[in-house]
């Protein structure tokens, strides 16, 4: 695999598109500072997945696309391609050439190619995993990269060794595996929590669904015998059905009959209707036929009268154009006399103008004689004119190069004067430098100081934090915990309030009444009151058939109520209506021990509910016991019911109920009116603890957010501390290179000057030389400028010799022209008569053809006119016959409206018979409607029941009703049933197993993970090792090569912990004490970057390097050395250098060139041969 070229569009200053070819060996692209050389590595980096655009030299993505220049548009997109070959198949494409692209525009929005298909900045990361080429790869060193290099971490150290051993995409599978494991692991802890759940459910619903199985088989056994009931019910009902049947056939055909009788005349009406309306039709559009002839011929009137009127103007007209036409023959006839005459004058003229000519031609002959003498004295004026500006010219760039020698002799003086003056201030800047250094050094221990400051303030931090997340993960699990059980509570507290809505529990008709949202209906006795716990079973022994009394506003609520229930025959219920109960104001103190009250005192109410508690309640005493009850009763102290809190009832008349209480219906909703209380109670609880738990998981969250934002802060700082760590270094190495360049500008001073004091001496001789040729040219020029002067004279005589004869001749001349422009006056004139006689004959001939065709109109007009007076004739004789036919069809349709008024008539009295018929059939109707309604609902009741087994009824209906009953008495008293808990208990069964399985399956899959991240991890340890061992070797190897036999090795930070440890580079130099690689030279410790970057090469070379200036710091030996080493390397790696050194340059096997046009921004390669 070898990079094939490189394609720049729009990148940084290559503002068009540019191709670099490269073959194998080492390229090297060469080129001023500033003329964007570096951009082509900056462009290589980005196409590869560089992400930050400091690395690029770049503030923001937009700063990558060229920006423009005079005359030169910016560029909105940019886009660098990279051609790979892959005929190795290196890379796992089957394509042999691989193009890579990256594109960006004006949004910042990048896309990415593979072959021009677009993929992810990931595809592009993985397709070059491990091959020793990225942005971040040991294959591209770029301006400063060599430093960092060395001082890099020890981690950042182990990151390269990682590229070459080519375990990246290893790691890159072990980190898919542990966020596997992750997401397993946390799907295992869902399961666990929804399996402890399943399992609590799973022991509640099955109680429930043992409970619903009784409800069942009792369900069924009433549904049998209503079945048995309907199908009774139905016969009956059926035979009923059957004879108001058959009565109501016999009444629809006498009914028939009358219909009969009443279409038959509705048929004879309808013909009638028919005919009067086409008649009526006829008349109407006849009459519209009519109308519209009448306009007819009214138009044609009009339109004789207009075809006569447009002949008269026709006739007109062409009287017109033969007067025309007379004007225009004698107009024709003066133009041809006018024409004659100018032709005559004309020739007239020509006579004249041939006579002047021979005088003419003497006095042009003369004057050309001498304009000829005169042409030959002025060409040699001009020649003597150039000889004398040439020597002039000639003379000032002597007078020039006089004072120019002058000048530069004294501006060399100047310039000495200058140097010297330089030579102190570098002097200066050497002591200032030096001066620096020693400062740097200081302030570079300062910072190690506050750097390991920093550090204990972070590991302080960060103990803080994790004392914090554990208390978050305590509190977290508590409010899951919490907002668990406030959701089931809520969900059973919702359940309930649907219920009670829903008025579950109460009698059947009760509940139809209460839904029913009747005006008026205030609620169920029940719903009104608040009874305390401890007297429900007293009030609901005592008073359980007025518990469910419905209180309505009046007794014509109550009416209503009770019209409604017998019309949705849903049962029956008690109402207490407030103007038809009664109360006893009258309440007898009994202040006896274990009296607790009379019951309406005992309970809550709204006051306006006043009467129908003291209806219910307020002859009711409430006490402890039965003996206290007893004695009351035998005491006659209180006449009405005396109940005690265990629900023994004292009647009154001194009857005594008592036994086991068993749940009613009331009980059911006393009970479902408790549990809403307590959950309303629990719910609250769980809401406060919810929110207590909130409050303290926030404030554990802002200490968090405290810390780590003091944590962010610390990092930022020590980073900035590392920069300005790194900052020193670098400052450090630019003034020891300034220390350098300033040494090396003294001995320029020097050499310059010496320079300087040669050209001075150089100049003094060319002014001598100069001065004895400028005195030449003087005496030459004045001879020269004599001679002009004697020929311009004669140049003189010449001219006014030839004004002389001009005179003399002038008059001749000037008549001569004269003539010839009257001549050609003369004939624009006949031209111009000629042009008026075209168009006279022109004229002359349209007029005649106008005339032709006034005349045929007349005759077109005439035709038509004969033609409109024939039609009038006959559309007026049409007219008079239709308007008779109109009269006619009138007097018939009298005849037919007489006619239809006796049927109209006819048809009454049968509709009265019909009436009566319709009455009688719907009487019947509607007894047969009500049994068959009856019939219809039996059997849609059997319908529901058509799965159920069929029995025969043995008893009587009202017998078996009564058996019905008592079922459903046995069935209610079985309360409140979940139907859904036996499919529900199925369902959770299932789903437990389900659960539980796949809770087994992430375990075997967690396993599974663990055992792949062990395997990977050995084989990261193994292949690490394999290649840190190689790399070591091969560091120790160059380090003699090309550090003059210096030591070097590579050493783990931690033995113990190779996948975690980091790795530094150790180098010993021949004859010199061991120190730390961050005080070695600029020089040495490029030398060492390159010898760690070889002995990678050693062990993986990369398909292609590139390398940029990392040669600036080294002398011309070690740059030897270095290309000698790269050339070792050439037959496995393509190198492509950016470069200033010219031996670089000549050991090179390619060269291009950069430059840069400043006014547009612009950078341009050229190809140099080698």
């Amino acid at each position: 695999m070898y990079l094939k070229c490189v394609e720049i569009d729009g990148f940084k200053s290559f503002a068009d598109k540019i191709k670099l070819d490269f073959n194998m060996g080492i390229t090297s692209i060469v080129g001023p500072n500033g003329s964007g050389k570096s951009n082509i590595l900056d462009a290589i980096l980005w196409v590869l997945g560089e992400q930050s655009y400091k690395n690029i030299r770049a503030k923001e993505s937009s700063d990558v696309i060229f920006s423009g220049g005079k005359k030169k548009k910016p560029r909105n997109t940019a886009i660098v391609s990279l051609y790979i070959d892959n005929e190795d198949k290196t890379l796992e494409i089957d394509d042999e050439v691989i193009k890579v692209t990256r594109k960006i525009n004006k949004k910042s929005e990048n896309e990415y190619y593979i072959n021009d298909q677009r993929c992810r900045l990931k595809d592009i990361n993985e397709l070059f995993l491990d091959t020793g080429v990225g942005k971040s790869a040991y294959s591209v060193i770029g301006q400063g990269k060599v430093e960092k290099i060395i001082s890099a971490s020890n981690k950042e150290i182990k990151s390269i060794i990682e590229e070459a051993a080519g375990i990246k995409k290893i790691k890159l599978r072990k980190d898919e595996a542990l966020k596997k494991l992750s997401k397993v692991e946390l799907e295992t802890d869902k399961i666990n929590l929804i399996v402890n759940e399943l399992e609590e459910n799973k022991e509640k619903i099955g109680k429930q669904a043992e409970k619903a199985i009784k409800y069942q088989k009792l369900d069924e056994e009433i549904k049998t015998l209503k079945k048995s009931i309907y199908l009774r019910e139905y016969q009956i009902n059926q035979k009923i059905a059957d004879d108001l049947t058959k009565q109501k056939i016999a009444d629809d055909l006498i009914l028939k009959e009358l219909e009969k009788k009443f279409i038959e005349k509705e048929a004879v009406l309808e013909e009638i209707n028919k005919k009067r309306n086409l008649l009526s039709d006829q008349i109407n559009t006849m009459t519209d036929k009519n109308i519209d002839l009448k306009k007819d011929v009214d138009k044609l009137v009009n339109d004789k009268v207009l075809y006569g009127e447009r002949i008269k103007g026709f006739n007109r007209e062409i009287c017109s154009k033969k007067e025309n036409l007379e004007n225009l023959k004698s107009k024709l006839g003066d133009q041809i006399n006018e024409l004659d005459r100018l032709n005559s004058k004309k020739d007239v003229v020509l006579e004249e103008l041939k006579n002047l000519e021979g005088d003419n031609l003497k006095y042009e002959k003369q004057i050309g004689e001498f304009e000829i003498l005169q042409r030959d004295l002025e060409i040699e004026i001009g020649v003597q004119k150039e000889h004398v500006m040439d020597s002039e010219v000639g003379r000032l760039k002597l007078i020039a190069e006089i004072e120019n020698s002058e000048k530069r002799t004294k501006s060399s003086a100047n310039k000495i004067r200058g140097l010297d003056e330089e030579a102190i201030e570098y002097t200066k800047k050497i002591e200032k430098l030096t001066t620096e250094l020693n400062l740097l050094e200081t302030r570079q221990k300062n910072i190690q100081i506050e750097i390991k400051k920093i550090d204990d303030t972070i590991e302080d931090a960060e103990k803080q934090i994790d004392i914090l997340s554990q208390k978050m993960n305590t509190v977290y699990d508590e409010r899951k915990e919490v907002a668990y059980n406030l959701s089931r509570q809520s969900a059973k507290l919702e359940n309930l309030k649907k219920l009670e809505a829903n008025n579950e529990g109460f009698f059947k008709g009760v509940k139809a009444v209460l839904n029913a949202n009747i005006d008026g209906v205030d609620g169920a006795f029940i719903s009104l009151i608040d009874i305390p716990e401890h007297l429900e079973t007293a009030i609901e022994s005592a008073v359980s058939g007025s518990l469910q009394d419905i209180v309505v506003k009046d007794s014509g609520v109550a009416k209503k109520c009770i019209s409604y229930l017998k019309q949705s025959k849903v049962g029956r219920a008690s109402f207490l209506a407030f103007d038809s109960i009664k109360i006893n104001n009258s309440k007898k103190t009994i202040s006896q021990d274990g009296v607790l009250g009379y019951a309406s005192d005992l309970v809550g109410y709204d006051s306006i509910y006043n009467k129908p508690v003291e209806f219910v309640l307020g002859n009711l005493l409430v006490v402890e016991s039965t003996d206290v009850a007893l004695k009351i009763s035998k005491d006659n102290l209180h006449r009405g019911n005396i109940v005690t809190l265990g629900g023994e009832l004292i009647s009154g008349r001194g009857r005594i109920t008592g036994g086991q209480h068993i749940k009613s219906a009331s009980s059911i909703i006393f009970e479902r009116k408790k549990e809403i209380k307590k959950l309303d109670n629990i719910v609250s609880g769980l809401n406060k603890n919810h929110s207590e738990l909130d409050d303290s998981y926030n404030i554990y969250s802002k200490k968090m957010d405290g810390y780590e934002k003091k944590l962010e802060n610390i990092d930022d700082l020590r980073v900035a501390k590392e920069d300005a760590y790194r900052e020193i270094l670098r400052n450090h190495t630019d003034l020891t290179d300034s220390h350098k360049k300033e040494i090396k500008k003294l001995k320029i001073i020097e050499m310059e000057k010496v320079e300087e004091t040669n050209y001075i001496n150089e100049y003094n001789k060319q002014l001598e030389n100069a001065t004895t040729q400028k005195f030449d040219i003087e005496a030459f020029l004045k001879k020269s400028k004599d001679r002009l002067a004697d020929n311009n004279k004669q140049l003189i005589s010449f001219k006014k010799e030839i004004e002389l004869i001009n005179k003399s001749y002038s008059n001749i001349k000037i008549n001569y022209l004269n003539k010839k422009e009257q001549v050609k006056q003369l004939e624009r004139e006949i031209q111009r008569n000629k042009e008026f006689l075209k168009e006279f004959q022109n004229e002359n001939k349209k007029t005649k053809f106008e005339i032709e065709k006034l005349n045929l109109d007349i005759v077109k007009l005439d035709d038509r006119l004969n033609h409109i007076q024939n039609q009038f004739h006959n559309e007026n004789i049409r007219y008079e016959k239709e308007f008779f036919e109109i009269k006619e069809k009138k007097k018939l349709q009298e005849k037919l409206e007489i006619l239809e008024k006796k049927e109209i008539l006819t048809i009454k009295n049968i509709e009265k018979d019909l009436i009566i018929g319709e009455n009688k059939i719907k009487i019947l109707i509607e007894k047969l409607e009500k049994t068959i309604n009856w019939v219809t609902q039996i059997k849609e009741k059997l319908a529901v029941l058509v799965d159920i087994k069929e029995i025969s009824l043995e008893s009587t209906i009202v017998e078996a009703k009564k058996i019905l009953y008592r079922l459903e008495a046995r069935l209610k008293n079985l309360g409140i049933v979940n139907l859904l808990a036996i499919e529900e208990f199925t369902e959770l069964s299932k789903k437990y197993e389900f659960i539980t399985a796949q809770r087994d399956d992430l375990i075997i899959s967690k396993k599974a993970l663990l055992k792949l991240v062990e395997d990977i991890e050995k084989i990261i340890e193994t292949k690490f090792f394999t290649a840190y061992k190689e790399i070591d070797k091969n560091f120790e190897y160059m380090c003699k090569e090309v550090l003059n036999n210096s030591i070097g090795r590579l050493q783990l930070v931690n033995n113990e912990n190779i996948l975690e440890s980091g790795i530094d580079l150790m180098v010993k130099f021949n004859n010199k004490k061991s120190q730390s690689i961050t005080l070695l030279s600029g020089g040495e410790k490029s030398m060492v970057a390159i010898a760690f970057i070889m002995a990678l090469f050693m062990y993986k070379p990369s398909p292609f390097t590139f390398f940029d200036e990392i040669e600036a710091a080294l002398d011309e030996t070690n740059i030897k050395k270095l290309i000698s080493k790269l050339k070792e390397f050439t037959d496995r790696s393509q190198f492509i250098l950016i470069t200033h050194n010219k031996e670089t340059m000549r050991r090179s096997d390619t060269l291009y060139g950069v430059t840069m046009n400043k006014e547009l921004g612009e950078s341009k390669i050229i190809s140099v041969s080698v």
